[in-house]
């Protein structure tokens, strides 16, 4: 039979607490910990209960309090919300007057050795009085010429979230989506643009619709006639000769125009252009023609740059130039790309023992660079208590000598004006026995020659020696 460890066997040590959820159970204390939360924009529909969710561990168990708008929300007097039991999560029964619930929330877990905080929660409305719709309206015909540019607007309501929209053509009995080309497309607005019109543009009616993916329902806007009149080089209002007008811009406009992006958001760079003949679109960056990478997409019979998910490469000045056989124009894209804040080295839980040494480190980046704060329970450290033992050095927060004064939930901020990240991380000064964490005794059986993994898990504080 073949020996269960070999000589070369790979033993896998858990050495390090930090790597490990503090055992609850027959510990003294842990500060509390938020373990879930609803997102920074949180979206709810007023028709049904309003939840935003907060949960939190520690021992003992944390207490909940929240703030709103900045300010103490007292939850207990108000009849339409109330708490879930040992969670700090909110039910919202809006019967009455949803729209005041439209607020900034912020969940506070507490025990005796702490106090750890949410981020700030942006509470928005599906919509206050249902579905949104667009104001009914009398649509009178529109009257064009032929040859002439067109722009059928959209303005769908607005959310949120903001709808989808797109462009359905009936005529009766039937209804189709608007066929897309260089000279009819829809522009990121939502707007139907012609670059010009021809006759057969008046055989059908035109229609915006809006889906909300919130509730994935669909609104239709009152349809759009379109009327033509004979084509007149003399009555066009573009650069023109007998055979058609030289291209303009119709989005955006003039010559020139800038736009901010941050990092990691999606990044649309659009020029629709009029014109007779259609106008063909083309791009340089930075006075080279565009090197289309993997990164991006060009859409919409090429009026559309795509990038999904913009960085500091992308930013530049983009030129789009419209050309026909009459003329052309060209419109120059000043891109700037900024950053809200983004985690370098997030701080983490430290179990320390009396008289050891610590640190806790808040690494953010951004464009610009944020500004870090640090935090004691919820309070700037600035104004905390101070303690001979506790130095703030930068992005460090360094401990000597800590003593059981020293635990506390600490907050690390850091914001620019793009945004901000908040990450709550304790320290917990206590002697703790050794201990397995796993089970004492278990028996494995392995295949002659392969690797195998010991895992063996433990806890104490100070950090135990562990020997096999």
């Amino acid at each position: 039979m073949g020996t269960l460890v070999k000589p070369a066997l790979l033993l896998l040590l858990w050495q390090s607490v930090g790597a490990l959820n503090v055992p609850l159970e027959g510990e003294p204390i842990q500060p509390p910990t938020i373990i879930k939360q609803s997102l920074k924009e949180h979206i709810v529909d007023p028709k049904g209960t309003m939840v935003i969710e907060c949960e939190a561990k520690g021992n003992p168990h944390p207490i909940f309090s929240w703030r709103r708008n900045g300010k103490y929300f007292n939850v207990a007097r108000d009849s339409q919300v109330s708490m879930r039991r040992r969670s700090g999560t909110l039910d919202i029964y809006a019967r009455n007057n949803p729209e005041k619930y439209e607020a900034e929330y912020q969940c506070i877990a507490s025990n005796e050795y702490g106090s750890a905080y949410s981020h700030k929660i942006i509470l928005q409305l599906y919509s206050k009085f249902g579905t949104p719709v667009w104001p009914r309206e009398i649509v009178e015909p529109v009257v064009v010429s032929a040859g002439l540019p067109l722009v059928l607007s959209c303005d769908p309501p607005p959310g949120p979230p903001k709808p989808e929209t797109y462009w359905m053509s009936s005529s009766f009995p039937t209804m189709q989506p608007v066929r897309q080309d260089r000279r009819v497309s829809m522009g990121v607005n939502g707007d139907l643009y012609f670059s010009n019109v021809l006759f057969n543009d008046s055989a059908a009616d035109y229609c915006c619709n809006a889906r909300f993916p919130f509730k994935n329902v669909i609104q239709q806007k009152m349809p759009v006639v379109v009327k033509l009149h004979p084509f007149n080089p003399k009555s066009l209002s573009l650069p023109s000769s007998p055979f058609g007008a030289a291209p303009t811009w119709l989005s955006p406009t003039g010559s020139s125009s800038s736009m901010l992006v941050l990092q990691g958001e999606e990044l649309l760079l659009e020029c629709i252009a009029a014109g007779m003949p259609t106008p063909h679109i083309s791009w340089t960056k930075d006075g080279e023609d565009l090197q289309v990478t993997s990164r991006m997409k060009v859409k919409n019979f090429n009026k559309m740059i795509q990038i999904p998910k913009a960085s500091f490469e992308d930013a530049g000045d983009y030129t789009c130039t419209a050309t026909n056989k009459i003329g052309y124009t060209e419109h120059t894209i000043t891109v700037r790309v900024k950053a809200a804040p983004f985690w370098l080295e997030k701080p983490t839980n430290l179990i320390l023992a009396p008289e050891e040494n610590g640190r806790l480190v808040c690494r953010a980046d951004g464009a610009p660079r944020p500004t870090i704060s640090w935090f004691i329970n919820g309070e700037p450290i600035e104004t905390a208590t101070a303690q001979p033992n506790r130095q703030v050095s930068g992005e460090t927060l360094i401990f000597r000598g800590v003593t059981t004064e020293n635990t506390a939930v600490y907050q690390c901020n850091a914001s620019n004006q793009y945004g901000y990240l908040l990450a709550n991380a304790f320290i917990n000064v206590l002697h703790a026995t050794p201990r397995i964490l796993g089970p004492r005794n278990e028996f494995f059986k392995v295949t002659e020659g392969s690797r195998t993994f010991f895992d063996c898990q433990y806890f104490g504080s100070p950090v135990p020696e562990l020997r096999w």
